[in-house]
């Protein structure tokens, strides 16, 4: 068994943090509410796209859980937190398989031709969760009306994460933060 590296283990609970806060701002206050069931419209699960694409899976779906559940939180919908945990977590991984499963040739880029299609598998995991979740929290005929809500989400943070994730490769981000 091969022994962790503890400055690795260190730059990644670091980056998690960071990931972490970036998620939590995207999605508290970089939003719209919507006036359905307490929820809001926000493009914060683009940066949970880049966390996964940048992290290993469980601290990618640590900083996902952790930044929407403390979204909710500071956004005032506490209610929404455990939901949002479970929901955004889940969104890590279609990210993270494409790198654990080893299904792209182009490991260290963020954005290439595997992860460009994860936006739809994460998006559809984002709609079907949050559908869940209201048609629990409230009745599943008014969670259906947040649906449209949820696909503008899932797109436009698929758009942001396109052009983030192109930038940062752009600067060798993973090269960056992963040699020694």
């Amino acid at each position: 068994m091969k022994k962790s590296d503890p400055k690795k283990q260190l730059i990644n609970l670091v980056s998690a943090a960071v990931f972490a806060a970036l998620i939590a701002v995207f999605t508290a206050y970089v939003s719209i509410k919507t006036g359905i069931n307490d929820g809001y419209l926000h493009f914060g699960d683009s940066m949970i796209y880049l966390a996964s694409c940048i992290l290993p899976m469980p601290y990618a779906m640590a900083a996902a859980a952790i930044g929407g559940a403390l979204a909710d939180i500071l956004g005032g919908a506490a209610v929404w937190a455990p939901f949002t945990a479970i929901i955004k977590a889940l969104n890590a991984v279609p990210f993270a398989l494409v790198y654990v499963c080893k299904w792209t040739k182009s490991p260290q880029r963020i954005l290439n031709k595997t992860t460009a299609f994860m936006p739809i598998v994460s998006g559809l995991i984002t709609i079907f969760g949050y559908l869940l979740a209201e048609g629990l929290l409230y009745t599943f005929p008014s969670a259906w009306t947040s649906v449209p809500f949820s696909i503008v989400q899932a797109t436009g943070s698929a758009v942001i994460f396109y052009i983030a994730a192109a930038a940062l490769d752009g600067v060798g981000i993973k090269k960056r933060l992963y040699r020694h």
